[in-house]
């Protein structure tokens, strides 16, 4: 009798265990191309579940998009860009970066090889007047990219609204709208520059990442892309919170090993594959170049940057205090 209820005791606890497990599962934004990749090694490197997290990925073409899905509660972590939460944060909605996912700039600038438009490196300004008039891809409509294109506009003496904007959705979709010329060019993120530069159906004129100029966009380097969250999940679950970022900071650490480069390949293939003629090229430089921007620091620095081009640009009606849209223990 007593060896049953022990029995019992134990399945009991088993099952109330399997139940806990399941409320620690934590949806976590990713995109197509080389995506999230921090969460993408720490779900497959088991860094989640050592810190007591199920980390779950789930496909959102857009920044915009992710926070949306963020205050639906459709996903508990966001990956976007700190202009579409201080947008949020304008509104009402409290949301606090975790950690980063992307620290350099993300934006690229890519166009059609007809166009034959100067590169950004060479003459920025030459660069924003020859697709003037012209049609611009970006993921979505008010997304960090049209934010940003926009600035590099002002910078150039143009304005915003001497181009045509068209969400284009995920780099593998603008590179369709920019084959078939439904857009010019296509202020995107990676994989967008790795498909022109290994398909040679585009060029890559500008990127964010390693840009001097405008000084207003190099200074965002450090905290382009982060991971977001609710002010009502830092408070009800700070343990699951702290677990997310220390399994980002090990992810980091894993990433940044160049002998580890094969093994974060084959985990970026196992959740995104480029149906399309040297895909598995495009995805391995793609991956390549984007290395050195996965960190889990946010720059303090860089925000005040973002924040100070949005005021600018007049897409905010006054200056934003950044801290509001970071989580005081974020790793920087």
């Amino acid at each position: 009798m007593q060896k049953t209820f022990v029995a019992l005791a134990l399945a009991a606890g088993l099952v109330g265990g399997a139940a806990r497990a399941e409320e620690t599962t934590v949806k976590i934004q990713d995109y197509p191309g080389i995506g999230n990749m921090l969460y993408r090694i720490a779900a497959s490197k088991g860094y989640c579940e050592k810190h007591g997290i199920k980390c779950q990925l789930q496909m959102i073409a857009s920044g915009p998009l992710g926070v949306q899905a963020l205050l639906a509660k459709s996903v508990d972590v966001a990956f976007a860009p700190p202009e579409v939460a201080i947008n949020a944060s304008l509104k009402g909605s409290v949301v606090k970066a975790i950690a980063s996912g992307a620290q350099r700039n993300v934006f690229m600038l890519v166009a059609r090889n007809d166009l034959k438009i100067p590169l950004g490196d060479n003459d920025f300004k030459a660069m924003m007047v020859a697709p003037k008039g012209m049609k611009i891809g970006v993921p979505a409509r008010g997304s960090g990219a049209e934010l940003q294109f926009s600035l590099m506009a002002e910078k150039a003496g143009l304005k915003p609204t001497d181009y045509t904007y068209v969400a284009v959705g995920a780099p593998n979709t603008s590179f369709g709208a920019l084959s078939s010329k439904q857009i010019d060019a296509s202020m995107s993120f990676e994989p967008s520059a790795s498909i022109c530069d290994v398909t040679k159906g585009c060029t890559t004129i500008y990127r964010g990442a390693l840009a001097t100029e405008p000084k207003e966009i190099a200074g965002t380097n450090g905290a382009s892309s982060d991971m977001f969250v609710t002010q009502e999940m830092i408070e009800k679950s700070p343990k699951i919170v702290d677990g997310l970022i220390a399994a980002a900071n090990e992810a980091e650490a894993f990433i940044q090993n160049p002998a580890n480069f094969p093994e974060a390949l084959k985990i970026a293939k196992t959740y995104f594959e480029f149906k399309m003629p040297k895909g598995d090229e495009v995805m391995e430089v793609s991956l390549k170049g984007a290395i050195p921007s996965y960190k889990a620091g946010v720059s303090r620095a860089a925000l005040k940057q973002i924040a100070a081009n949005m005021l600018e640009m007049k897409q905010i009606p006054a200056a934003f205090d950044t801290s509001k849209i970071v989580y005081d223990k974020a790793p920087q």
